[in-house]
């Protein structure tokens, strides 16, 4: 069966976007953007759209439940076992009355079928084989003929194929099993596939045809048991999307063509001719005043509109489709600062959105949009789960380690990092109240610390001394650690989840400055390195470790003082105590050397700036609680993050215990690595951080945020 063949004619019914349909019923709808597919459909079957979105690179994917109207519940990552995904399709795979979805690859060789009807606990995959080799793209939909049930089947392209490598399959699927009924050569390779609706409740496939000559889009019925070809358009571009529907209410569908970056999309209109096809109209150019990067449609029934993202995703707009070449703007949307548009998913009168940060490529947040009164009202942004498998294995591992859960029993311990010699120690802080910022009436008072506010903070435990070379540089460089692994047992287990956090580039200059290692503490940093530090001696020691909120610090530091230093308002006697501007000799000295608060912490005032997670503000005007619990201003920009204590560089008003500071990029200006290093700031040699374990263990999505601290740069 050639499927390459030139027809000029277009579905209508329904709505999808570059292969993936968007349908105006209450019906599983796939979106695909270069990294994930997204799609909703009913999983559990109670009647509302849910929401998936899978992680090509590794086949993990997070579902979103409405359990309740307009509320989405996000459970935990699952795997679909299917790695470096290329075909995803939804529907009525394995129940008549719910939906599922299956994933496929060229190289896994297989089409894993997940059930996805129990939100607390993941079903595994079934795995269909089809005939012939290298699945690279699926869709869901019915297929006619002899042994046909009211599940819908599933269509493949493959592309491993000999001596012609592209071929089409029919699978015959039972909600156990799926048997090849039919077999078709293609000339191309088939992408971007999805189904549609020529007409209410008629089911077809589309898709892109990828051969030598070009790019096209192909429609075809699948009713007979065999594909027939319906519709077609030719000579399209190789980087080219596609968007199908009945926009504003029409009776007839009409076809959207754009390439990302372009501001003007192609819009075929659609009209009935004989034999059961539709015609093209000449192609009207819809043009915006802005690089279209994603299309979308959003809404059911006559309210279908278009849903554009523009430039990399830092803008956005809700359309309407008119008679004239400019689309109306119904309304505007802006993503959250620092953020961009990575997705959307059709939720019949509402929609959803995803967001991600600008250095990575999956999403990590979302936001709802329902209409009322005309209008689209956005949710509050909110997190999605982790994807990363690796942080879940790291929350288990500390789960299975937790021994000490009431602050009573909290001692101060010592602890030797997993298969080294290296020791650090940490010391218990109890869980309290304190006026956190500095009075009106304090000497070297700055505006940035007030107002004052009351602040609670639980239990935790907190480094002794700023966090040393001798620990840092085991994270720092793999073979210092690796090296011990010959002469000290370790747990091969443990040992794959900490190979797998990430770790910085091997520094371009010695990043001491000549100013002393070992005792030493560990500098120049950024606040994400200082970050993935704590998450990798998690994964070591099974004890969740991260940076000090702002809070925590000074309450820590504080020691249960309300002057301006914790020894007292007297700054000649600062020599005492800490490292600074008149005894540091212009270089950080070894940590312990100097007096302790009374918790028993050293440094906390001079020696280095330390890490906090918070994002640095000029005033403490966002707290208006009469008491603020475990107050965190997470970053959502990557400048500036809050420094404190003081270095040796400072001048002793600079060590005060409320004494603030926020990062700048000129803390790493003079750094030659293009980009710029997201672990070293070569211009900051007096920052440094170090370690907070918190008594209450927290989920593992919340732990992952605070590895990441909303941002990846410093």
């Amino acid at each position: 069966m050639n499927l390459n063949k030139n027809y000029c004619a277009i579905a209508v019914g329904c709505v999808f976007l570059g292969g993936a349909a968007i349908g105006l019923q209450a019906e599983a709808v796939v979106s695909e953007t270069p990294f994930e597919f997204i799609a909703s459909g009913d999983f559990d079957g109670n009647g509302r759209l849910d929401v998936v979105v899978a992680d090509k690179v590794t086949g993990r994917y997070r579902i979103g439940y409405q359990f309740e109207p307009g509320k989405l519940k996000w459970v935990s990552v699952r795997n679909a076992g299917v790695p470096k995904v290329t075909g995803f399709a939804a529907g009525r795979l394995l129940d008549e009355e719910r939906d599922a979805f299956a994933f496929t690859s060229p190289d896994a060789g297989t089409i894993n079928v997940v059930d996805a009807s129990d939100p607390e606990q993941p079903k595994p995959p079934l795995e269909y084989a089809p005939a012939t080799l290298g699945p690279v793209a699926i869709v869901a939909v019915d297929i006619g003929g002899d042994g046909n049930t009211p599940l819908a089947d599933l269509v493949a392209g493959t592309i491993y194929n000999a001596p012609e490598p592209n071929r089409l399959d029919l699978l015959r699927n039972t909600g156990a099993e799926a048997e090849v009924i039919n077999d078709f050569e293609l000339e191309g390779e088939l992408e971007r596939a999805a189904r549609v609706e020529l007409k209410a409740g008629t089911g077809l496939i589309a898709g892109f045809l990828k051969t030598d000559q070009g790019k096209a889009l192909r429609i075809a019925s699948v009713a007979s048991g065999e594909p027939e070809v319906l519709a077609g358009l030719e000579g399209l571009a190789t980087d080219a999307e596609y968007l199908v529907g009945r926009f504003g209410g029409s009776a007839m569908g009409s076809v959207l063509v754009y390439v990302p970056g372009s501001a003007e999309i192609q819009h075929y209109s659609a009209r009935e001719i004989s034999g059961g096809g539709f015609q093209f109209e000449t192609a009207k150019v819809l043009t915006f005043e802005h690089p279209v990067r994603r299309v979308y449609a959003v809404g059911s029934g006559a309210g279908v509109k278009l849903l554009v993202t523009f430039g990399e995703g830092e803008q956005a707009g809700v359309f309407e489709l008119g008679e004239g070449a400019t689309p109306k703007l119904v309304q505007p949307l802006e993503p959250p600062r620092a953020e961009y548009w990575s997705g959307a998913a059709n939720l019949g009168e509402d929609f959803v959105v995803f967001l991600r940060r600008p250095t990575v490529k999956f999403s990590s947040r979302y936001q709802q949009f329902r209409r009322q009164e005309g209008a689209y009202v956005a949710s509050v942004p909110a997190d999605l789960t982790t994807l990363d498998e690796n942080d879940l294995k790291i929350h288990a591992l500390i789960l299975a380690n937790l021994r000490i859960t009431d602050e009573a029993s909290m001692k101060r311990y010592t602890n030797t990092i997993p298969g080294t010699k290296v020791n650090y120690a940490m010391v218990p802080i109890p869980g309290g109240e304190f006026v956190m910022g500095s009075s009106e009436t304090e000497a070297e008072r700055q505006a940035d610390e007030g107002p004052q506010h009351k602040v609670r903070v639980e239990p935790f435990w907190m480094g002794q001394h700023e966090l040393t070379w001798d620990e840092f540089e085991l994270f720092m460089y793999t073979d210092e650690e690796r090296k011990f692994r010959d002469t000290i047992q370790t747990d091969p287990a443990v040992d794959k989840i900490s190979d797998a956090v990430s770790r910085p580039t091997r520094p371009y200059v010695e990043m001491s400055f000549g100013m002393g290692r070992y005792g030493y503490p560990a500098i120049a940093m950024t606040q994400h390195g200082a970050n993935k530090y704590c998450q990798w001696l998690s994964a070591k020691t099974g004890h969740f470790y991260r940076l000090p909120t702002e809070a925590e610090w000074e309450y820590a530091c504080r020691a249960g003082t309300t002057t301006a230093y914790h020894f007292g308002d007297d700054p000649s006697q600062i020599g005492q105590y800490a490292w600074f501007e008149d005894n540091g000799d212009f270089k950080y000295q070894k940590v312990g050397r100097k007096k302790p608060n009374a918790w028993g912490l050293y440094d906390m005032h001079g020696n280095v700036w330390e890490w906090c997670l918070d994002q640095y503000t000029e005033d403490y005007s966002m707290w208006q609680e009469p008491v603020t619990v475990n107050p965190w201003n997470r970053a959502t920009q990557a400048y500036p993050h809050v420094a404190r204590g003081g270095s040796y560089d400072d001048m002793a008003s600079r060590l005060r215990s409320a004494a603030r500071r926020g990062s700048s990029r000129a803390w790493k200006m003079q750094d030659p690595q293009l980009p710029k290093s997201v672990w070293w700031l070569s211009d900051a040699p007096w920052v440094g951080f170090r370690l907070v374990r918190p008594l209450k263990v927290p989920s593992a999505d919340e732990l992952t945020k605070y590895w990441t601290s909303g941002v990846e740069r410093d």
